[in-house]
């Protein structure tokens, strides 16, 4: 068992199946392991906050930090999951891709996408990175956060030209946010990619904080200004549907304005 990374989730397996606090030479035994070995990984464990050490008879467990990663990444799936008919809906109603997002740091990752039926498809794929200032998925979702999450995240944008259309003064781009806020969409008007356009809404959870955003992405030629309009009102409804079945109606009905919800 060579390879550091898997004896180190042996160590985490054995300690999330354990019942109790679990000594140093028990593990070590359980798991097939020196007992150096075993406690290299976990001080490294301790010290950023994965594992506890009982302060009397210094035995071993994981802390609830583990569970927490556990709960995102579920969360990531459900979302996928309920948005999933919605976007197929939204994709055969538009005939364009449809795409699910999250926020990761200073960048989206897509966790869906939905192809339409056209010759030539979107080159984007699943668990792709794409920049904020210059998407509409991005935009919809900066739009939507708090403000001081807001600021972190711009602090860390590199506001360079993707193309000839981006946004790169903040203090213009910020302007733009305040009326992706009042429509509840956003656009890419070929900001990202010369030739794509694309239109984007975001998507709350139960605590009406955005859990992302969906979006339709396509050529001009197809999604033209003239059809904006409409395409928007669809994606719109799309992300409010999706934001229902993802809990979001039930705070809304509570009078809790997306984007102040709990930590």
């Amino acid at each position: 068992m060579g390879n550091p990374v898997v004896r180190i989730f042996k160590v985490i397996e054995y300690l999330a199946a354990s019942e109790d606090w679990v000594s140093l030479r028990t593990m070590a035994r359980e798991v097939e392991l020196d007992a150096a070995t075993v406690y290299r990984i976990l001080s490294s464990m301790k010290e950023i906050g994965y594992v506890r050490q009982h302060p009397v008879d210094s035995r071993y467990r994981l802390t609830l930090k583990i569970a927490s990663v556990s709960a995102r990444v579920l969360d990531k799936v459900q979302l996928r999951q309920v948005a999933h008919p919605i976007m197929e809906e939204l994709t055969s109603l538009t005939n364009e891709t449809s795409h699910l997002a999250i926020l990761d740091g200073c960048e989206f990752v897509y966790i869906h996408k939905v192809d339409n039926h056209q010759a030539v498809r979107m080159r984007s794929r699943v668990g792709q990175r794409g920049q904020l200032h210059s998407t509409s998925i991005g935009k919809s979702i900066l739009a939507s956060l708090p403000e001081g999450d807001l600021n972190e995240i711009l602090s860390c944008i590199d506001f360079r030209p993707v193309t000839p259309n981006t946004i790169t003064n903040r203090t213009r781009f910020l302007e733009h946010l305040d009326l992706i806020r009042k429509q509840g969409y956003a656009i890419d008007d070929e900001e990202n990619e010369v030739g794509i356009r694309c239109i984007g809404a975001p998507i709350f959870d139960h605590a009406c904080r955005v859990a992302g955003a969906v979006s339709i992405s396509g050529w001009t030629i197809t999604v033209t200004r003239e059809r904006v309009p409409l395409l928007a009102a669809q994606v719109l409804n799309a992300s409010r549907k999706i934001s229902q079945d993802y809990g979001f109606f039930e705070a809304e009905q509570m009078g809790v304005t997306p984007g102040k919800g709990g930590d």
